[in-house]
């Protein structure tokens, strides 16, 4: 064989391995990002995940906190986090970090990487249940599950059963006109003036007299998922 024909050989071999490394990568299932309320247009996911895709390097302080990301420097406080304490990354910032990062598409995915090391976000619907038997609150967003916290329900069945939707009002401190101008941070409207929202107490039984209370401490639930919720998504409240 000529040193011609061996070349062609080569390239034509090299442009069938890719094409099937290329099909392989768009085989792969796309990953699920976290949107928030409070940063429209950003499409988040947990730090983990995009580093295992992506083949990065990662560094932690003694403390766990994420210091450095693909020899990206992360300043404290940039990386938002679940309640539980996942570190999430959103897509400009692992743009910064050195991913070839697209333009969203119509439905909203956003290629990540490339087509050896690289990853497709979409954007499911959110969705919110919240169990008065279990005295519970879950939200996902579509398969992951983003948040799980215990609550307290009105007393007295004070909290209607149904299929309801976030907002349209809400407000980062609201102060109710019915009872004593209580305060309620990080309210999230339900229906009427029954209201998803922060409080100081939060037993694990029904004690408010209608709302929703959701714990202030434990990683800060009702901020959470004040920023995270976009109004209209879906809120099923069930008896059991």
């Amino acid at each position: 064989m000529t040193s011609r024909l061996r070349i062609r050989s080569l390239f034509f071999s090299w442009v069938v391995f890719a094409a099937a490394l290329h099909a392989a990568s768009s085989l792969r299932a796309p990953i699920e990002a976290v949107v928030f309320a409070a940063e429209p247009g950003k499409l988040f996911l947990p730090v983990d995940e995009a580093v295992a895709e992506l083949k990065w390097s990662i560094k932690r302080d003694p403390k766990g906190k994420i210091v450095e990301l693909n020899s990206w420097e992360v300043r404290e406080g940039t990386l938002r986090t679940l309640v539980d304490g996942t570190s999430l990354v959103n897509t400009e910032q692992l743009a910064q970090a050195g991913a070839a990062v697209s333009t969203p598409n119509v439905e909203g995915s956003v290629k990540v990487g490339h087509f050896i090391h690289g990853f497709t976000l979409v954007v499911s619907p959110q969705y919110v249940e919240i169990n008065l038997a279990k005295q519970q609150l879950q939200a996902w967003q579509g398969d992951r599950l983003v948040l799980k916290t215990r609550i307290s329900s009105g007393r007295k069945g004070g909290t209607p059963a149904g299929e309801f939707r976030a907002g349209p009002f809400r407000a980062i401190m609201h102060r109710s006109k019915l009872y004593h101008n209580a305060p309620m941070p990080w309210s999230v409207q339900l229906n009427g003036n029954i209201f998803i929202h922060g409080f100081t107490s939060v037993p694990n039984y029904p004690a408010s007299h209608g709302c929703i209370r959701v714990p202030l401490n434990e990683g800060n639930p009702a901020k959470f998922f004040y920023e995270w919720v976009i109004n209209g998504t879906p809120v099923s409240v069930k008896k059991e």
